[in-house]
């Protein structure tokens, strides 16, 4: 992509929206498009991070491996979204594996020009923080939820965050695409995948949902916002 075009595709990232012209072009300078086939890897874990990522399309799973060899996700990151902002501002160590769902075009922004946007731009600054919060709030949420709440109660809680989620992005539709395998949405919830297919089923026979292959179509929204009740 030439300068020009990096620079729009970095408007679409909350933190960058109303930069000015010099200061796009300037990251867009540091910037550069990535193609990756479903299944490869981005980083290992304990590489060294010299960027951020966006997804541009696709998307694309952060996990690790325990030492027993089972699989924690810890995001998956769809489209127009980004990570690994907090690791450059850290140590710059990635402490999870990244890896393609679908075949996926990214955007990588470089440490160096990143930094330096974010010292010299206040409001870059600004965006970066907040985004860096409401991230934190959803680590807390996820954390109440692997504790506290019934499988399904979390369940419910990852659809209706979907479709909120995609309404944020102008989208209005009632299904959620599932990644590629239930395996990762259960990892993502903390559950094994035999629970997760337990209570999809069971929406689905109370009629809250329907389920086609990969795809989960909310066909009440109220009861499934009640929590799946009557």
């Amino acid at each position: 992509m030439d300068a020009y075009t990096t620079a729009n595709v970095l408007t679409r990232m909350p933190i960058f929206q109303g930069l000015d012209a010099e200061t796009l072009y300037l990251l867009s300078r540091g910037a550069k498009e990535l193609m990756v086939s479903k299944g490869e890897r981005v980083f290992q874990k304990g590489d060294r991070a010299h960027g951020f990522y966006f997804v541009m399309e696709g998307k694309v799973k952060l996990a690790f491996i325990s030492s027993r060899g089972t699989e924690k996700v810890v995001e998956i990151v769809h489209q127009n979204r980004s990570f690994g902002e907090s690791v450059i501002l850290a140590d710059g160590i990635w402490p999870y594996y990244s890896q393609a769902l679908t075949d996926s075009r990214l955007l990588h922004v470089s440490s160096s020009a990143f930094l330096e946007v974010v010292s010299s731009d206040r409001k870059a600054a600004d965006m970066l923080l907040r985004n860096m919060a409401r991230r934190l709030s959803q680590l807390f949420s996820d954390m109440e939820a692997f504790c506290l709440l019934t499988s399904r109660e979390r369940v419910v809680g990852y659809l209706l965050r979907e479709i909120e989620q995609k309404r944020g992005r102008g989208d209005d539709d009632m299904v959620v695409e599932l990644p590629d395998t239930k395996a990762n949405t259960a990892s993502l919830l903390n559950l094994t995948p035999e629970t997760f297919s337990r209570v999809i089923h069971t929406l689905e026979r109370e009629e809250i949902v329907s389920v086609s292959r990969r795809k989960v179509i909310v066909l009440d929204l109220p009861r499934l916002q009640r929590g799946g009740g009557c």
